[in-house]
């Protein structure tokens, strides 16, 4: 049984692990340092209202993250969330995990008032597009980035 739950200290050993398998699939190109992970966490932990991380458990063992960024915008009275990372040990994949972090995502933007959810993807990442896709994301506009 999957239990989806916030995520604490404890957990980040196993989030920096993770988070490396989803630079395996991503251009950033460096590492994932654990410093920066604790550190990293440490100042969202601090505010709520802004930043919410959860993770799948399974047998206390961490199989899968979901990190949020919640935001105002001047077009939505509500505000936006936007989903960071979302990543699944690849052999829990298939499974139904990420779509049970989704949903705690989901509950957590509409806790804080927010009027949507928003989440990008790079453009050659076929199996996150269609997993949004098939969970009722739909493609709604283009999301430019510039790395530096």
């Amino acid at each position: 049984m999957i239990e989806v739950r916030e995520l604490r200290s404890g957990d980040l050993d196993a989030i920096v692990s993770l988070l490396g398998k989803l630079g395996e699939v991503t251009s950033t190109g460096s590492p994932v340092k654990d410093r920066v992970v604790h550190r990293t966490y440490e100042l969202m932990a601090r505010f709520r209202d802004v930043y919410r991380n959860y993770v799948a458990v399974e047998h206390s063992r961490v199989v899968g993250l979901i990190s949020l960024v919640f935001y105002k915008t001047l077009l939505h009275e509500g505000g936006t969330a936007l989903i960071n990372e979302l990543v699944v040990s690849g052999s829990e994949r298939g499974r139904g995990i990420g779509t049970q972090l989704v949903k705690a995502g989901i509950a957590a933007a509409r806790e804080c008032g927010m009027d949507e959810i928003e989440v990008g993807t790079e453009r050659g990442n076929r199996d996150a597009r269609r997993f949004y896709k098939h969970i009722g994301f739909n493609l709604e506009y283009v999301l430019f980035g510039m790395e530096f």
